[in-house]
C-alpha cells in the first residue's frame, strides 16, 4: 500500500506541477497583455485630449491676433482717408497711427511694431528702438508669411536684442504707407489668452475608452487653491512626462481613492492635458480575469487529484492479493482471485516456473563445485614445480641483465646528449658520432666515420690551434677551448670543444673522446649585455656613459690634431603634453621616430645619444667653422618639420637646440654638456623651435632680453604705458571720422615706440595683457570724453594674432566694455591679412559674434600678406587699410596696386583707408582714386589723450614731436 501511495505522490508531482506552472504563466501573461491594452487605450485618450486643447489654443490665439490686426488696419485706414481728404497731413496721420499702435500690448511681453520694406522700425513700444533695423532673420521670417498669416520665430527680435526668444508673429501690410504691421506674442503666453475653463468644460463631457473620466488640464503653474495639483504636476515633471502616474485623490468625504493619470505636454504653451480614472474602475477587467482563472485552476486541480487517487487505489488492491499468493510456501496460481488482472496471472505463472528451474540449477552447481575443488589441488602441485624452475632461470639471467642495462644506459646518454660527440682512434679517425653531431654539423654518420675531424675546421691554414690541442692531450690528457667550425651547408659558427684521452687497463691511450656545443647564442647575449650597459634601451642610441666616454676620446683626439668639436644639446618642445594627452606608449613611439630621423641625418663621424626623457646630445667632430654647425642644425630642423604619423593621430614636434664648441666653450666633457644645456634653455626662453650657440655675446643679449621682459611686466602693473591717438580723415570734407589707438612706453623719461618692446612682449606671451591694457585705456578715455560732454568718435585698436585666436576673446571683450559701460559701436578692431586667413572658420565665427554686438573690423596693412578674395567676401569686414609702403613708394607698380585695391573695395562695398599720407601730392592722388579716408602726418601726428581731447573740441590737434616710428602699432 505504501509503494502505491508513493507512486501516487510522484505521479501527482510530475503531472500537476508542470500543468499548474504552465497554466499560471499563461494566466499571468494574458492578464499582463490585458493591462497593457487598457493602458494603451488611456494613452490614446490622453493624446486625443492634447490635440483638442492644442487646436483650441492655436485657433483662439490666431483669432485674437487677426481681430487685433483688423482693428488696427481699420484705424490706419481711417487716418489714411483723412489724410487723402486733406484733413490731416501725412506726417500727422502717421504720427497718430504710430502713437496708437506703439501703446498696445499683447499679454505681458507681447507688443506691436511697424517697419518699412527696408527693415527700419517706424514705431515701437520702446521709443529708443525707433529708426533701428529689425533683425535680418526676423525680416526673412516675416517676408515668408503672407498677409494675415501666423508664424513662429526663434531668435533675436532686433539687431540690438540680447536674448533669443520663441515668438509668435502675425503680419499685415498697409501698402499706401509702405508699412508692415507685425504683432509679436511670446509663445509661452498664448495659454493665458485662451479661455481654458471653456475648453476644460467641453472636454469634461467626453468619455474615453469606456473607463476613463473627466479629462484634466494643468498649466505649468497650477492654481494655489489646489495643492494636490502642485504635487501631481511636480511628479509628472520629475518622472517621464509621457508615462502613466498613479496618484491618491482625496474625496469630499476625506476618503482616498487611488487613481491613474495619463498626461501629455503641449510644447511651448506650458500646458499638460490628459485623462484619468480610478484604479478600481480602470483595471476591473484584469481583476475579473484573474478571479475566473483562479477558480478554473482550483477545479482542474481537484478533479485531477481525485482521478489519480481512484486509479492508484484500484491498482493497490490487486497487487496486494498477488503478492500474498506469490509469497506462500506452496504456490498455486489457481488460488488467485477472479478479479486479478490478466497480467498479474502471467506474472504468477512465470514466477512458479522460475522457482522450479532454480531448484534444478542449484543441484547442478553443487556437483560442479566438487569437481572444481579436485582440479584446484592438482594445479597447485604443478605450480610449485614451475616456481622452482623459474627461480633457477632468474639466477642465471641476473648477471646478463645487469651488463646489458649499463650498456643501454651509456648508449642512451651518448645518443641523446645535447652536445655533439665523436670518438676517434689513436690516429684521429672518427669511429662513431651521436645524433647531436649530425644536428650541429649537418653531416650524417656515414659521411664522417673513418675521416679526420679536421674537415670541420673553418681555417685549415691556421696550425696553431692544432698544435696546442695535441700538446695538451699529450701532457694533460685533455683540452678545452673555442673553435670556429664550418657546417656542411657552409655556415660558420663558434663551438666550445672538449677533448679527452681514453686509457685501457694498462693506462695506455686507446681512443679520444670529444664533445662540443654551439655557443652562438651565448656570444649574442654577451654582446647584448655590453650593448645594454652602453646603449639606451628604448632607442638603441648610446647612453650617457657611452657618450661621456666618446666625448672624452674626441677631446683627446681634438687636442692632438688641434681641431674643434661641437656638442649639440637637443630638447623636444612641449613633449610633456604628448605624454599627458596620448600616453607614455605613444610618447615612446615619438622618441623612437625622432631618434631614427636624427640618426639618418647626422654624418658618419658624428655620435647621437639619448640622455633620457626627450633630451638628445649630438657629438659633432671635425667642425671646421660655424657654417658646419649651421648646416647640421638646419638638417635637424628639416627632418623634425615632417609630421609623425601614429596609429590614431598625426603629431608635429619641434626642438630647441643649444650648441657648445671645444675648446672655446669648455675644456672637459662636463663643461661642454653644461654649456650646451644652458644654450638650449636660452633657445627655449626665446620662443622654442630654434638653436642658440653658447657665446658670451648671446649670453649678454639673453640677460638684457630677460631684463626688458621683466621691465614690461612691471610697466604693465605700474601702468607706465600710455595710448596715443591718430585720426582718420574723410577726404570729402577733411573731417575726422575715427581714431587709431597706438601704444607708447614712458620709461626713464623717454617715450619708446612699439618697435622697442612689442617683439619681446610677443615672445614672452605678454601681448594679450598689453592688448587688453590698450582696450582698457581706450574705454577710460571714451568715458572721460562722455563725462566732459565731448563728442566721441569710434576708436580702432590693433589686435594681435595671439589675442584674436584666443577662444575666450569675445567674452573677455564683452566683460571689459560692460565694466566701463562703453557702447560696442565705438570700438573697431584691426587685424592683419595673415591673422584673418590663418584659421578662416575661427575668423568668421569670431567676426560674426563681434558684428552682432556692433563692433566693426578692418583689415590692416592690406596688400602685404596673402588674402583669399572668396573668404574675404564672406567676412563681415567694413574697411581695408592700404599699407603705407604702397603710399610712400613713388613707382608705377605700387600706384597700380593702390588703384586695384581701391577699385576692388568699391566693388565689394568696403571703405578704403590709406595709411602714411605725408604730402599734398599723395593726398591729391588718393582723392583722384576716390579713396574714402586717409591717415598720416600730413593731417595729424599721433597725440596723447589730453591733446586728443583738445583736437575734438577745437577741430585741430597738436603734433607731438615723434619720429616716423609713431606709425608703428600693436600687432
Amino acid at each position: 500500500m505504501s509503494s502505491i501511495l508513493i507512486d501516487f505522490r510522484r505521479a501527482s508531482v510530475l503531472l500537476l506541477l508542470p500543468l499548474l506552472l504552465l497554466l499560471g504563466i499563461g494566466e499571468y501573461l494574458a492578464g499582463d497583455q490585458l493591462k497593457l491594452r487598457i493602458e494603451d487605450e488611456a494613452r490614446l485618450g490622453a493624446e486625443a485630449v492634447r490635440q483638442i486643447v492644442k487646436t483650441a489654443v492655436e485657433t483662439s490665439a490666431a483669432e485674437m491676433l487677426r481681430t487685433t490686426a483688423n482693428q488696427n488696419l481699420t484705424l490706419i485706414g481711417s487716418l489714411h482717408q483723412k489724410q487723402r481728404d486733406g484733413l490731416l497731413s501725412l506726417s500727422t496721420a502717421q504720427s497718430i497711427a504710430l502713437e496708437a499702435l506703439s501703446s498696445q500690448t499683447l499679454g505681458q511681453q507681447g507688443f506691436l511694431f511697424v517697419f518699412n520694406s527696408s527693415g527700419e522700425v517706424q514705431g515701437h513700444l520702446e521709443k529708443a528702438l525707433t529708426n533701428t533695423l529689425v533683425n535680418p532673420t526676423l525680416i526673412d521670417r516675416l517676408q515668408q508669411l503672407k498677409p494675415y498669416e501666423t508664424g513662429v520665430h526663434a531668435g533675436y527680435l532686433l539687431q540690438d536684442s540680447r536674448q533669443r526668444q520663441s515668438l509668435t508673429v502675425y503680419k499685415v501690410v498697409f501698402k499706401p504707407w509702405d508699412w508692415n504691421l507685425a504683432l509679436v506674442c511670446v509663445s509661452s503666453e498664448l495659454q493665458k489668452m485662451v479661455p481654458l475653463s471653456t475648453v476644460a468644460a467641453t472636454l469634461g463631457t467626453k468619455q474615453f475608452a469606456g473607463r476613463l473620466h473627466l479629462p484634466v488640464t494643468f498649466t505649468g503653474k497650477p492654481a494655489n487653491s489646489d495643492p494636490g495639483s502642485h504635487e501631481l504636476l511636480a511628479t509628472a515633471l520629475r518622472q517621464n512626462k509621457h508615462d502613466i502616474i498613479s496618484w491618491p485623490l482625496v474625496q469630499s468625504d476625506q476618503t482616498i481613492v487611488h487613481s491613474t493619470f495619463v498626461f501629455r505636454e503641449i510644447p511651448g504653451l506650458q500646458l499638460f492635458a490628459g485623462v484619468y480614472s480610478t484604479n478600481t474602475s480602470m483595471y476591473q477587467p484584469v481583476a475579473t480575469f484573474h478571479r475566473h482563472a483562479a477558480l478554473f485552476l482550483a477545479l482542474l486541480l481537484l478533479s485531477t487529484v481525485t482521478t489519480l487517487y481512484a486509479f492508484f487505489r484500484k491498482r493497490s488492491e490487486s497487487l496486494t492479493q498477488v503478492a500474498q499468493t506469490l509469497t506462500s510456501p506452496s504456490l498455486d496460481i489457481t488460488e488467485l482471485p477472479q478479479d486479478v488482472p490478466g497480467e498479474m496471472t502471467v506474472v504468477a505463472t512465470v514466477f512458479s516456473r522460475l522457482r522450479s528451474e532454480n531448484r534444478q540449477l542449484q543441484g547442478f552447481v553443487d556437483a560442479l563445485r566438487s569437481e572444481t575443488e579436485k582440479l584446484h589441488q592438482q594445479i597447485e602441485s604443478e605450480r610449485s614445480d614451475q616456481d622452482r624452475i623459474i627461480r633457477q632461470l632468474q639466477t642465471e639471467t641476473a648477471t646478463r641483465t645487469s651488463a646489458e642495462k649499463y650498456l643501454f644506459l651509456f648508449k642512451g646518454i651518448f645518443d641523446n646528449a645535447i652536445e655533439g660527440i665523436y670518438v676517434t682512434d689513436l690516429r684521429g679517425r672518427i669511429l662513431t658520432v651521436n645524433h647531436s653531431f649530425a644536428r650541429l654539423t649537418g653531416y650524417q654518420p656515414a659521411e664522417v666515420i673513418g675521416k679526420h675531424p679536421n674537415l670541420l675546421n673553418f681555417s685549415r691554414e691556421d696550425r696553431k690551434p692544432k698544435q696546442e690541442i695535441w700538446e695538451n692531450l699529450a701532457s694533460k690528457g685533455s683540452w678545452t677551448g673555442e673553435v670556429w667550425n664550418q657546417n656542411k651547408n657552409g655556415t660558420v659558427c663558434p663551438h666550445w670543444l672538449s677533448i679527452s684521452a681514453i686509457k685501457n687497463d694498462q693506462q695506455e691511450v686507446s681512443h679520444y673522446f670529444a664533445f662540443f656545443h654551439d655557443i652562438s647564442e651565448l656570444k649574442k647575449k654577451e654582446k647584448q649585455i655590453s650593448r645594454m650597459a652602453y646603449s639606451d634601451t628604448l632607442t638603441g642610441l648610446p647612453n650617457r656613459a657611452a657618450l661621456e666616454f666618446r666625448i672624452a676620446k674626441a677631446i683627446a683626439r681634438a687636442e692632438r690634431e688641434q681641431s674643434a668639436l661641437a656638442v649639440f644639446f637637443i630638447d623636444l618642445d612641449n613633449f610633456k603634453n604628448i605624454n599627458d594627452s596620448l600616453g607614455h606608449d605613444q610618447g615612446d613611439q615619438v622618441l623612437i621616430e625622432v631618434a631614427n630621423r636624427l640618426s639618418r641625418t647626422i654624418r658618419n663621424e658624428d655620435t647621437l645619444s639619448r640622455l633620457g626623457g626627450d633630451e638628445f646630445i649630438l657629438l659633432g667632430e671635425n667642425i671646421d667653422n660655424e657654417n658646419t654647425v649651421y648646416l647640421l642644425v638646419n638638417r635637424i630642423f628639416a627632418v623634425l618639420e615632417r609630421p609623425i604619423e601614429l596609429q590614431a593621430t598625426t603629431l608635429y614636434v619641434n626642438a630647441s637646440i643649444g650648441v657648445a664648441l671645444f675648446p672655446n666653450d669648455g675644456q672637459t666633457t662636463q663643461e661642454l654638456i653644461k654649456n650646451a644645456d644652458m644654450a638650449m634653455y636660452k633657445a627655449k626662453s626665446e620662443g622654442k623651435n630654434k638653436f642658440v650657440m653658447f657665446t658670451q655675446e648671446m649670453n649678454d643679449k639673453l640677460l638684457n632680453r630677460i631684463r626688458i621682459e621683466h621691465s614690461i611686466r612691471i610697466g604693465l602693473e605700474r601702468r607706465e604705458f600710455s595710448v596715443f591717438y591718430q585720426p582718420k580723415i574723410n577726404l570729402k570734407n577733411e573731417q575726422p571720422t575715427s581714431f587709431e589707438a597706438l601704444i607708447r612706453w614712458k620709461r626713464n623719461g623717454q617715450t619708446l615706440g612699439p618697435e622697442k618692446f612689442i617683439p619681446i612682449a610677443e615672445e614672452a606671451g605678454l601681448i594679450d595683457d598689453m592688448s587688453l591694457y590698450v582696450l582698457d585705456e581706450v574705454c577710460l578715455f571714451l568715458c572721460r570724453l562722455q563725462e566732459n560732454a565731448i563728442s566721441t568718435l569710434p576708436i580702432s585698436i590693433n589686435m594681435s594674432p595671439r589675442t584674436f585666436n584666443n577662444p575666450d576673446i569675445v567674452t573677455t571683450i564683452d566683460n571689459i566694455l560692460a565694466i566701463h559701460a562703453v557702447d560696442h559701436r565705438l570700438i573697431e578692431f584691426e587685424i592683419t591679412e595673415t591673422t584673418a586667413m590663418k584659421d578662416v572658420r575661427h575668423t568668421l565665427s569670431t567676426m560674426q559674434d563681434f558684428r552682432q554686438r556692433g563692433i566693426r573690423f578692418s583689415i590692416d596693412d592690406f596688400g602685404t600678406g596673402y588674402s583669399s578674395l572668396s573668404y574675404l567676401s564672406e567676412m563681415p569686414v567694413s574697411t581695408l587699410k592700404i599699407d603705407k609702403r604702397f603710399i610712400a613708394a613713388d613707382n608705377a607698380n605700387s600706384r597700380s596696386i593702390v588703384s586695384i585695391i581701391t577699385a576692388m573695395s568699391k566693388q565689394m562695398q568696403l571703405k578704403v583707408v590709406a595709411e602714411g599720407v605725408e604730402t599734398r601730392d599723395q593726398l591729391q592722388w588718393l582723392r583722384d582714386l576716390d579713396c574714402d579716408e586717409v591717415q598720416g602726418f600730413y593731417f595729424c601726428r599721433p597725440m596723447p589723450d589730453l591733446a586728443t581731447e583738445s583736437y575734438l573740441q577745437t577741430g585741430s590737434g597738436s603734433s607731438p614731436a615723434e619720429g616716423r616710428s609713431a606709425q608703428v602699432t600693436v600687432h
